[in-house]
């Protein structure tokens, strides 16, 4: 916990102070290389596009990949559940939200939604997942970030 905690105070992208609300939407379009032969985006292209939105939520938070890399703390996918509700096709602009939703002494949970950016009430996916904290190269456990704790104490439990 106090290794983080001076980690935080050291790294430049805490020097601002973590968003009121831990969520943010990143606008995708759907290449090709998302879909199959018949224009359908692919169930692990919706995979790729919540990696996105979760390194992006994760640098917004002052947990950039460079901060993993200078620092080795890192946070592992432990588990995906991932509901395709309607298919995305080729061309489609879409919005994927993400937002950090509960945190525990290791692990963090982070939801995820895409939907369609013409028509935001068009829900393609629903996903959550559960990230533990690790500190590299060993993967051993790591508190989640103290900032993130103090920052959403709603959030803790």
């Amino acid at each position: 916990m106090q290794r983080w905690s001076m980690i935080v105070a050291l790294s430049p992208f805490m020097s601002s102070p973590l968003p009121a609300a831990p969520r943010l939407t990143v606008p995708l379009e759907v290449y090709y290389f998302d879909t199959d032969a018949g224009g359908v985006v692919h169930n692990i292209a919706y995979l790729r596009m919540v990696e996105i939105a979760r390194s992006q939520l994760a640098a917004s938070l002052g947990w950039t990949l460079e901060e993993m890399g200078r620092t080795g703390l890192v946070p592992v996918v432990a588990r995906t559940e991932i509901d395709y509700l309607k298919p995305a096709r080729l061309g489609d602009h879409l919005l994927v939200t993400a937002e950090l939703v509960r945190l525990e002494k290791v692990r963090s949970f982070m939801s995820f939604e895409i939907t369609s950016a013409a028509q935001p009430d068009l829900i393609f996916v629903r996903c959550v997942q559960t990230m533990v904290t690790v500190q590299l190269p060993g993967g051993r456990p790591q508190r989640v970030p103290q900032a993130w704790r103090e920052a959403y104490p709603q959030l803790v439990s």
